[in-house]
This record gives C-alpha cells, structure tokens and sequence, in this order.
C-alpha cells in the first residue's frame, strides 16, 4: 500500500487514491442503533495527504442477508481535489472460480485504458503484455496465468461478483451504475511471481483474487472532483450466493440464474410466496409460485428455448426483478487511448493547461503538473 503497509483479506476501502495512504493507521468509529434495528459501524478519518473527510458506514440489517457500505466524502479544504473510491473484496480462487460481469460487457480495459481484449472469450491479440492470441474464456480464473486485472467496459446493469463451482457459493456486489460504474477483478494468476506474492501477502489462505468495485470511476487511475467543501454520499451493497451458479441478472433484492435445465432465485429478503414469469417471442412459457426467503435457492425445473427470454418475479405488493435477454454488442469496442505527449511535443499553452489540469486531477507521481 501507499504507507508500506497491506494485507490480502477483508475489504479495502482505497480513497482518495488507490492502496489509500491511511492504510493501517487509526481511525475514529462510531456505533449507532437504528429505530428499524439497523446497525451501524461508522468509521471515518481525514485522509494524511489533504485532509479531506472520508467516512464509511457498515450497515447490517435485521431482515435483509446483505451488507450495505454507506459512504459519505467532503472536502473539507478551500480548494478542489481529486478523489477515487474503490472497494476491493479480498476472495479466495482456484481453478474452479469464475468472475461475472453483466451480459452487456463486451470487452475488458487493462489500466490507463491502454489495453483492451473482448469478453469473456478473448483471443487474436495481446492484452498487458500478455499474449491471448489462442481464444480463452477469461471469466474462469483458470485461464488467466499472469498477474492482471480487468476492468469491465460500460454496462447498464448494476451487478457483478465471483462464484465458485467447486464450493458452490459465491458474492454478489450491487450499486447504481450510474454512480459506482467500476467493475474489476484483479488477480495474482498462476506463476512464480504469483506465489511469491501469495507467500508475501498471506499466511495460509493461498490463492486469492480481487473483486473490486468502484464509484464515481471506472478505471485505475480515473478520478472525479471534489469541489471546495462538497460532499458526496453514495453506497454499494455485497451478499452471498449459494447453489445458483453464476447470476445472470441480480439486484438487491435477488439474484437469478437461467440455467439449460433450472431457474435459480436466491433472494436477499424474505418475500413470502411470489409469482415467477418467464415469457420469449410473445408466448409464456413458465408462469409458478415460489416461495422467496432471505439466502436460501429456490430451483424451477425447465428446458431453456433458443430464443432470448423475459423474466418477472413479482410478489403481491412489488416487482422484484425483471430481467430480458438481449444480443450483445460486440463492435462498441473503441480504440486503445493515446498516450499523453511530452510537453515539448506540445504546440500551444492551452494544451500545456489542460495537460497539466489533467496531471494534477490524475495525481501522477512521475509527472510535475
């Protein structure tokens, strides 16, 4: 980390950049009891480097299985600052794990948004100096043998996670994308450099790997502003699954997997008796009730049809999920970025401005802005 320090387990909350320079140090905390029997861990700080006001709460509640991190940040200077926030969820991984992105990302960016590869079948090109010529799944952590990280392109959807097949259980990460776009997995993969990492970073839990979600950023670096004596406030929600395979739709209040031959619904809140729809091209084709309570699966028996398919899970007072199949888009992926040029390539003072506008927001540590 930034002040030396770091360790593989937990979840780290990097701000105002990432590794956080607080890292390891004390922090202030708080407990507060709600009137719904909500529970709050508040901890907060002002950051070392420009004293601005980071607070994070962990939030538990009596009736729901997930955990939600409440973030409150304010500059609490007279000048504009930059800031990140990402939270990295330490897991442990093997063979038989695999990350899962909304159907809607196409493609993965490497970090500066250098590099690109399509997902989740890469192939024909080289993607952070590692060679991905031979077509390879790269959602099963088995097919990523150097140390990298993939940062999900955009999508419209609000979740991603890990699960693994061997353990049958994985985690969900929720947040409004429009906010906390940033979906990453960063792994040590499979080498000598991974073990020795391993080794350094962790007693006796092996293999781990990153799933790490960030808000008001969608890459690494990539930073938003904080005007003079702003406040931002924002949360991300985690929970676990078990049984259903890797979702592909999930929300906060469940998360669904369309299997050839079973439906999976595991649900966050106990909903009671709910109505499953499943329609494609006009026609219904499965319409039952189940019963949702809070993390336990509940599976439904079907043959799953080449067309693509429409979901609703509804109870008699809400929607809980809604979901519909759709072609993914796999010509948006856009050329690699430009690299800046140096300042005596630069041919007027309002590029010199905005360069170092740029350098200065971006936080470099090899560039003066």
């Amino acid at each position: 980390g930034a002040l030396g320090s770091w360790i593989s387990g937990g979840v780290e909350f990097n701000w105002p950049y990432h590794h956080s320079p607080s890292g390891f140090m004390p922090f202030d905390f708080e407990t507060e009891e709600c009137t719904d029997g909500s529970v709050i861990c508040w901890m907060s700080e002002h950051d070392p480097v420009d004293r601005m006001k980071g607070m994070v709460g962990i939030v538990l509640r009596p009736d729901a299985a997930y955990l939600e991190t409440r973030v409150k940040l304010c500059n609490r200077t007279p000048v504009t600052k930059s800031f990140l926030w990402w939270e990295n969820a330490a897991v442990p991984v093997n063979e038989q794990y695999q990350i899962f992105f909304p159907k809607d990302v196409t493609y993965v960016n490497f970090h500066y948004l250098d590099s690109r590869v399509s997902y989740p079948m890469a192939g024909d090109t080289t993607y952070n100096g590692i060679d991905m010529k031979t077509a390879r799944d790269i959602s099963w952590h088995k097919n990523t043998r150097d140390a990298t990280s993939y940062f999900a392109c955009a999508s419209k959807f609000d979740f991603f996670g890990g699960y693994d097949h061997g353990k049958r259980c994985g985690v969900v990460h929720i947040a409004d994308h429009h906010i906390s776009p940033g979906k990453k997995m960063f792994t040590w993969a499979y080498n000598q450099l991974s073990r020795n990492w391993e080794s350094t970073l962790t007693d006796t839990d092996g293999q781990y790997a990153e799933l790490m979600a960030g808000s008001y950023t969608d890459n690494q670096p990539d930073f938003a502003w904080l005007e003079p004596y702003e406040t931002k406030e924002f949360s991300q929600f985690w929970y676990p699954i078990t049984q259903i395979g890797t979702p592909d739709y999930a929300n906060l209040n469940c998360a669904v997997s369309l299997q050839s031959d079973r439906i999976w619904v595991q649900s966050t809140r106990n909903f009671g008796d709910v109505r499953v729809e499943v329609t494609a091209g006009g026609k219904l084709l499965l319409s039952d009730t189940i019963r949702l309570e809070a993390a336990k699966p509940v599976a439904m028996d079907w043959k799953k049809p080449a067309d693509f398919v429409s979901i609703r899970i509804l109870s008699e007072s809400e929607l809980i999920a809604s979901y519909t199949e759709e072609k993914p888009d796999h010509l948006k992926k856009p050329p690699v970025k430009d690299s800046m040029p140096l300042a005596a390539e630069m041919t007027s003072a309002d590029e010199l401005y905005l360069a170092g506008v740029h350098v200065q927001q971006y936080r470099d540590p090899a560039v003066m802005p």
